[in-house]
């Protein structure tokens, strides 16, 4: 990330902005009227700016090329029905997350992103990891149960083993069967039920580990054919009452509201054509309560991540080497 320091404007009640300002990587700007707002957008030039829910049809409009945090205070479901409310929006921190230890590192670990793009790896130097491919159905179920002995017998709680277990289901069953299907490299959706085998350059990268405080999943893949509509579709009707499954197409359907029912956090990454990166976090010091509070999300679709032709495979050059084994991307020391 580059060294020069960016302002942010923060335009939020005056706790959340005194948290913000203490987690914040760079110099903070509270506003507390749209007047204000505008002129701080003039005069310090901000690239993000975290706004409370209530206050975001103040700042609709205005500005759009700062990235805009919205902050939220109720359920997982409130946050779903203002992404929906507001197609422009794509990133989310509870307020209960600003005052933990780990507010400092979500924030500087999204500048970053911000700047740089999506890292290679998910987890830093104090990390441990796996990283493979997996292009046939008939070995998930088998990489999952290495995955749940890795995270097992690295002192992860069953609980939350089980619930990066369910994560890792959706998520590769996604890649695998309905991303070719939204992508046309599949004529029609396959029944689950059904065998796929992908050649190594249309299957998916599963990693997963576990970092400081947290365990994680992260799966790619190269059909780059979740759209934003699709995503937040299903997340509002999984918000209603009534819903039943949709099978009429290849896209995303219920499981996604699962890994948002079970994740801490989800990263969202879509390189149409390309790349389809997702990756959840599940807290490890919540005990018994693991999944009850979604802290974050961010939404990287085109509007905010255009594809530029210059994105190639994002896996390793030895594809190949990974479809029936895995290798260990990060050792704590």
């Amino acid at each position: 990330m580059s060294e020069t320091k960016q302002y942010s404007l923060v335009f939020a009640k005056e706790a959340s902005a005194e948290l913000i300002r203490a987690s914040c990587p760079g110099p903070c700007v509270r506003v507390t009227t749209r007047a204000e707002y505008m002129q701080a957008v003039i005069r310090y030039h901000p690239a993000v700016a975290f706004v409370d829910l209530d206050l975001l049809p103040q700042v609709d409009g205005v500005a759009p090329r700062i990235v805009i945090v919205g902050i939220f205070e109720d359920t997982r479901a409130n946050a779903v029905r203002t992404l929906v409310a507001y197609p422009w929006l794509s990133h989310l921190i509870a307020s209960a997350l600003l005052p933990t230890p780990e507010a400092g590192a979500h924030l500087a670990a999204l500048f970053e992103r911000l700047a740089d793009g999506p890292p290679q790896y998910p987890v830093g130097p104090g990390g441990v990891g796996r990283v493979a491919l997996l292009g046939s159905s008939t070995r998930r179920e088998a990489r999952f149960e290495r995955m749940r002995e890795f995270m097992a017998a690295r002192g992860v709680p069953m609980r939350a083993v089980m619930s990066c277990s369910d994560i890792a289901e959706e998520l590769v069953t996604n890649a695998l069967y309905d991303a070719p299907v939204e992508a046309g490299y599949f004529p029609s959706a396959v029944e689950r039920t059904s065998g796929i085998e992908l050649p190594p350059e249309h299957a998916c990268e599963i990693s997963y580990g576990m970092e400081d405080s947290t365990a994680f999943v992260r799966v790619r893949d190269p059909f780059g054919a979740l759209k934003r509509a699709r995503l937040l579709n299903v997340l509002k009707r999984c918000t209603s009452s009534g819903v039943a499954l949709d099978e009429s197409r290849g896209g995303a359907g219920l499981g996604l509201w699962r890994i948002f029912s079970t994740a801490t956090t989800v990263d969202i990454t879509v390189i149409p054509g390309n790349l389809t990166d997702i990756l959840a976090r599940v807290d490890l010091k919540r005990g018994r309560s693991v999944g009850k509070q979604l802290l974050a999300v961010h939404l990287f679709f085109p509007a905010e991540h255009a594809h530029d032709g210059t994105h190639g495979r994002f896996a390793a050059d030895h594809d190949h080497d990974l479809m029936d084994d895995s290798f260990t991307a990060m050792f704590v020391a």
